[in-house]
C-alpha cells in the first residue's frame, strides 16, 4: 500500500509541473529541416544559449565549415566544429556569439546556410 501511495504521489507531482518545467530546453529551440537541395531556414537568427535541433533528410548532412571554407564552397570541416550524419535528428547549443556555417557534403555548392549567434 505504501509502494503505491508514494507512486501516485509521484504522478501527482509529475502532472502538476507545466511543459516549460519539464522540457525547458525546448521552450527557446529552433529547428532546421531540409526541403529538397536547401537547408530550412538558410539563415537562422537565435541567441546564445539557444538550442538547434537538426532534423536532416536521408540525403543529407550537415558539416560545420569555417567562413572562408563557405564561400570556396569546400566542405572541409571546421576543427571541433559539429557534425551530423545523413538523416540526422540531433542538436546543438549556440554556445558562443558568432556564425556557424554548415554544408550538406554532397550537394555543394547550393546547399550551404548559416546560424548566427548574437
Amino acid at each position: 500500500m505504501k509502494k503505491i501511495l508514494a507512486l501516485l504521489f509521484v504522478i501527482s507531482i509529475i502532472s502538476s509541473c507545466s511543459k516549460s518545467e519539464i522540457d525547458p530546453i525546448l521552450s527557446i529551440s529552433n529547428t532546421i529541416t531540409t526541403s529538397g537541395f536547401n537547408f530550412e531556414p538558410s539563415i537562422l537568427n537565435c541567441s546564445v544559449g539557444d538550442t538547434i535541433f537538426f532534423e536532416l533528410g536521408s540525403s543529407h548532412n550537415a558539416i560545420e565549415v569555417s567562413e572562408e571554407n563557405y564561400n570556396s564552397n569546400s566542405s572541409t570541416p571546421l576543427e571541433n566544429g559539429f557534425q551530423f550524419g545523413f538523416g540526422a535528428s540531433s542538436f546543438l547549443i549556440a554556445d558562443e556569439a558568432k556564425i556557424y556555417y554548415y554544408v550538406c557534403v554532397p550537394h555543394l555548392p547550393q546547399m550551404k546556410a548559416r546560424i548566427i549567434a548574437e
